[in-house]
């Protein structure tokens, strides 16, 4: 395997770990009423758009050799 692909697989892995972070993150405020009371709805409706987005991104970084 060419350094670049090397770079490039880790790449991939790295923005999916922080993809699926993000997801965590976006899931404990959408989660936490306290949260939700504070940001109101919209914001959590942008959260959740979010979340649906990165496992889309998750799913085609996935496929990608």
């Amino acid at each position: 395997m060419s350094n670049e692909n090397q770079n490039n697989l880790i790449n991939k892995e790295e923005l999916i770990k922080k993809a699926k972070e993000t997801i965590n993150y976006n899931n404990s405020l959408v989660e936490d009423d306290a949260a939700v009371a504070m940001l109101g709805i919209s914001r959590i409706v942008n959260l959740k758009n979010e979340i649906e987005e990165l496992k889309v991104f998750i799913k085609v970084l996935n496929r990608l050799a």
